[in-house]
C-alpha cells in the first residue's frame, strides 16, 4: 500500500512539474488527441480551444444550385476520397453549385477547421490592410509592428517575406511530434512568446520553407496595423463582404490571440467563396475586393514553382495532349482541407476531410488531390 502511495505521489508531482515546464501544453495535447483515440488533431477539434467568433454577413448570398450529374467525381476518384475519409466534396461551376456531398459525421452546416488554409487567409487580410493604407505595402519590415524579434535577419524580414515562407526562422515545421514546437504553437497558451524565442536567419527571403510560425507573426504584423483582432477584422473586411451564410471562428490561445496559422472554422459551401475570389481576379459579385494586380502576384512562384504568397500552385495537363496546361491555385490544409480553384475555366473544387490520403515522396500532392486537380481541370 505505501509503494502504491508513493507512485501515486510521484506521479503527481511529476505531473506539476510537467505542467509548469515548457511541455506543460501536453495536457491539452493528450486530451484533445489521444484520449478522444487520434493520434493527430481533427477537422472538429473547436470543442477543445476557445475561439473567437467571426460574424456572418446580415445580408447573406445564397449560392444558385444546379446540380448536374456530369460534375460527380469518376469512380476511381470517388474511391481515393473515401479511401482517405473524405467529409464533403462541393464542385461549383461559373459560381453555380453543381455538386454536392457529404460523408460520415460532416454535414452542410458542420463548422471544420481549415487548419493552414487560413495562411492563405490572413494573407488576404493583409493584403486588404494594405489596399485600405493601413499597411504602407507587403515591403513593410515585420520589426516595425513586432520590435522583439531579432537574430540576423531580423532587420530584414518583410511581411512578404512572412506570407511567402522565406522568413528563415530557427523553426521545425512537424505534425505529429508531441514534443515539438509546432504541437506546442497549437495546444500551447502563449505563441508570441514562444516565436520570439526563435531567432531569425540570415537567408531571409532567398529560399523557401514551409513555416507555420511565420504566419502567426505576419497575422501579429496585421493586428497591430490594423488595430483589431484577427477574427474581428476578418468578419469586417472579408467574412461580411464575401456574403458568408454561416458565422465561422478562430480558435484562440491563452492570451486570447487568434491561431492564425491555422484554425479558421467554416462550412464547406462559405469556403467557396475564397475560391471565388481567386478564379474572378479578386472581385466579388462582380465587384472589386481584392486587387487584381496583387491577385496575379500572389498566385505566381517566387523561389518554388508550388508557391506563391500563401498559395499553392500546380497545373493539369490536357488528357488528349491537345492543349495547353491549365493552372490551378489551391488553399491548403493539414488531413486534406483543400480548395481548388481553376482560374481558366471559373470552377471552384471544395474538399474536407480526415486525412489526405497518400502522398508520393517528394511531392507535396496528395494522391487524391491530384485525382481532383487533373479531374476537374478538364471535365
Amino acid at each position: 500500500m505505501k509503494r502504491i502511495l508513493s507512485v501515486v505521489l510521484a506521479l503527481g508531482v511529476l505531473s506539476v512539474l510537467v505542467y509548469f515546464s515548457w511541455y506543460g501544453y501536453l495536457f491539452k495535447g493528450v486530451y484533445a488527441t489521444y484520449l478522444q483515440g487520434r493520434t493527430t488533431s481533427d477537422p472538429f477539434d473547436a470543442a477543445y480551444f476557445d475561439t473567437e467568433p467571426i460574424p456572418a454577413s446580415p445580408q447573406p448570398l445564397v449560392w444558385p444550385m444546379a446540380i448536374d450529374s456530369a460534375l460527380e467525381p469518376s469512380d476511381a476518384t470517388q474511391l481515393l476520397l473515401d479511401a482517405s475519409q473524405t467529409g464533403a466534396l462541393l464542385v461549383f461551376d461559373r459560381d453555380t453549385l453543381r455538386h454536392e456531398a457529404y460523408f460520415s459525421d460532416f454535414e452542410s452546416n458542420s463548422k471544420v477547421n481549415s487548419f493552414s488554409m487560413s495562411k492563405s487567409i490572413v494573407t488576404m487580410l493583409v493584403q486588404l490592410a494594405v489596399q485600405e493604407g493601413k499597411i504602407p505595402s507587403w515591403e513593410a519590415k515585420a520589426k516595425t509592428y513586432i520590435p522583439g524579434l531579432h537574430g540576423p535577419g531580423a532587420d530584414r524580414l518583410t511581411l512578404r517575406d512572412l506570407s511567402s515562407m522565406h522568413a528563415d526562422l530557427d523553426w521545425t515545421e512537424n505534425y505529429y511530434d508531441p514534443f515539438g514546437e509546432t504541437a506546442k504553437l497549437y495546444y500551447g497558451d502563449d505563441q508570441m512568446a514562444l516565436i520570439l524565442e526563435r531567432e531569425v536567419g540570415d537567408s531571409v527571403g532567398l529560399r523557401y520553407e514551409y513555416q507555420s510560425a511565420a504566419t502567426t507573426l505576419l497575422s501579429i504584423c496585421l493586428e497591430k496595423a490594423v488595430g483589431e483582432s484577427l477574427p474581428a477584422y476578418a468578419s469586417r473586411k472579408l467574412w461580411v463582404p464575401l456574403g458568408a451564410e454561416s458565422d465561422a471562428s478562430w480558435h484562440v490561445d491563452g492570451q486570447g490571440e487568434a491561431l492564425a496559422f491555422c484554425c479558421f472554422n467554416s462550412t464547406a459551401r462559405d469556403y467557396a467563396r475564397l475560391g471565388h475570389l481567386l478564379v474572378h481576379d479578386g472581385r466579388w459579385n462582380g465587384q472589386p475586393l481584392l486587387d487584381s494586380a496583387w491577385v496575379a502576384v500572389a498566385t505566381a512562384p517566387k523561389t518554388a514553382s508550388f508557391y506563391g504568397q500563401s498559395f499553392w500552385l500546380g497545373e493539369s495537363a490536357d488528357p488528349s495532349g491537345q492543349a495547353p496546361a491549365r493552372r490551378y491555385v489551391a488553399l491548403r490544409g493539414h488531413l486534406g482541407q483543400w480548395i481548388i480553384a481553376f482560374p481558366e475555366t471559373g470552377r471552384v473544387v471544395v474538399r474536407l476531410g480526415r486525412t489526405a490520403g497518400e502522398r508520393p515522396k517528394g511531392s507535396w500532392e496528395p494522391v487524391p488531390f491530384r485525382a481532383l486537380a487533373d479531374e476537374y481541370a478538364w471535365k
